[in-house]
């Protein structure tokens, strides 16, 4: 392949159109060409980039994400994919994962937390584990399941993940009745019938989606700072 592309050969080399390629720059996701006389030179740098466009894009970020992601500079950009990738394997097991499909928590962990006094009626409290007929503790959310597996196996002690659990379960107790008293006064204005379910389930889509993404900001923010990347936020 050439050093130099034009426009055109770029644009069939990353099976795009030469529209899709200029919406790129004027979007200032990609870096403009070089002037090589009267002529508009791309190199192999365009081509990384929109490569790594379309994997940002399949993954499920938006265009002004990607571009936020661009603009930061290192390696934002895979390291946003890392992070994706790793939250889908959590949320969304593999066909060859044998992980209890009852949500039954695995012996080590079993034997930790009776290790730690009141840590299952601590969990059970905050309606994250539950008690078969059988004795046997499950968890109530399989990504909770999956988290407390993963972080397991990244060598964090069933201690400390109780404790980062319990944490932040009582901080999103907490939080939960902030979002849902600030809701009823705006429900409590309108007339009672059919539409209170409809209400709740439109405030829990909103509330689940204003904590979520903020804490993704948040914890980026802090995560970017470890690891050496700038960030313009304040």
């Amino acid at each position: 392949m050439p050093d130099e592309l034009s426009v055109e050969q770029l644009a069939e080399h990353c099976g795009v159109t030469v529209r899709l390629v200029r919406a790129h720059q004027s979007r200032r996701l990609l870096h403009p060409p070089r002037r090589v006389g009267r002529r508009s030179v791309y190199d192999h740098s365009h081509i990384d980039r929109v490569a790594l466009i379309q994997r940002l894009q399949k993954a499920g970020f938006s265009l002004a994400a990607i571009r936020a992601l661009l603009q930061t500079g290192h390696n934002a950009p895979e390291l946003a994919l890392a992070w994706h990738a790793e939250g889908l394997a959590m949320r969304f097991p593999t066909l060859t994962d044998d992980s209890d499909p009852e949500l039954q928590v695995e012996p080590e962990g079993v034997a930790d937390l009776h290790a730690q006094p009141g840590a299952w009626e601590a969990l059970q409290s905050y309606g994250l584990v539950t008690r078969g007929p059988d004795g046997n503790w499950h968890g109530t959310h399989p990504v909770l399941v999956a988290v407390g597996r993963r972080a397991r196996e990244m060598g964090m002690p069933s201690t400390e993940i109780t404790r980062l659990q319990l944490q932040v379960a009582r901080a999103a107790f907490d939080l939960s009745r902030e979002i849902l008293d600030s809701f009823n006064r705006i429900f409590a204005q309108r007339p009672a019938g059919n539409g209170r379910i409809e209400h709740y389930a439109g405030m829990s889509a909103v509330a689940t989606a204003l904590v979520t993404a903020t804490f993704e900001v948040q914890l980026s923010r802090v995560v970017r700072g470890v690891v050496g990347i700038p960030s313009d936020a304040p």
